[in-house]
């Protein structure tokens, strides 16, 4: 863990100005170690129930891996940052580890992550550090440009290099429950069930709340109301709500008829009530 520690350090150090705030989970499994970082938490919790599953299923890939004698019997040690970060990304081993450096880019699905996996596997492998600095004093525009672009290039050839590759097989999970609702991950995605019935929802914003015998269900720009496994409402959240909002969760209080939708975690903050007596949203005029 330490060489991840140095990793983490060093990448929430070396961001743009923008992002100032990493918040990192770490996802522990028998042959891995994932740290991924969220910038203000903006993948929501949505985005590390999403990473906690796959490293689960990739845990069991690289058991595999090993038990076939493709790789050594070693642990990876997997630092995955925000997008919006400074582009870095190195991929090196040590004797009792594999250490795997990703920032700037976008967060890796699973097929990604085994590919990255497969690299490793590799006879001829060598260590992959692609240069991603800044132009140097002895670069032309045109010189450091061309490399830039090479550099993406040798990027992509990587998750590139196995496209004919049949995804790893496992068995769907639950990987969240709460009041009855639940989130099962299954082919690389998360989906909603409620008592074991899954229902239609998208899962890319706040997690959803339960009050009295209803759920509130939120989506990217909504909020529905199920009864009886029946939506009887569904409100749109207004666009001024919306135009600085970059998938960070709501914090939702939740009293015996009402519940406070909030931008921050301080009940002030709330921009919508819902109200279960009249099956209504207030907004806050303030």
């Amino acid at each position: 863990m330490k060489k991840l520690v140095i990793i983490l350090i060093s990448i929430i150090l070396c961001t743009t100005a923008k992002a100032s705030n990493c918040e990192s989970r770490i996802f522990q499994e028998e042959k891995i170690n994932l740290a991924l970082c969220s910038n203000y938490g903006r993948i929501g919790e949505r985005g590390y129930l999403l990473f906690k599953a796959r490293t689960k299923v990739l845990n069991d890939y690289i058991k595999e891996k090993i038990a076939r004698g493709e790789l050594a019997d070693k642990k990876f040690e997997i630092q995955i940052s925000d997008p919006i970060y400074i582009q870095n990304m190195e991929l090196t081993q040590g004797k009792n580890g594999y250490f795997v450096a990703m920032t700037g880019f976008f967060y890796p699905t699973l097929q990604e992550l085994i590919t990255i996996v497969d690299y490793f596997a590799k006879p001829d492998w060598q260590p992959f550090i692609p240069d991603f600095s800044s132009q140097k004093d002895d670069e032309t525009y045109e010189i450091y440009e061309k490399r830039y672009n090479a550099t993406h290039q040798k990027v992509s050839n990587l998750f590139k290099s196995n496209p004919d590759k049949e995804p790893f097989a496992y068995q769907p999970f639950t990987v969240w429950e709460k009041d009855g609702v639940s989130l099962i991950y299954s082919g690389d995605g998360l989906q909603y069930a409620i008592n074991g019935t899954t229902v239609p929802f998208k899962v890319n914003s706040t997690l959803p709340v339960k009050i009295e015998d209803r759920y509130l269900f939120f989506e990217e720009g909504y909020i529905h109301v199920v009864q009886n496994m029946e939506t009887i409402k569904t409100f749109k959240i207004d666009e001024t709500h919306l135009k600085n909002y970059t998938g960070e969760d709501y914090t939702v209080y939740v009293h015996p008829k009402w519940a406070n939708i909030c931008h921050w975690s301080n009940e002030e903050s709330w921009f919508y009530s819902y109200s279960y007596d009249k099956n209504r949203f207030y907004g806050n005029e303030k």
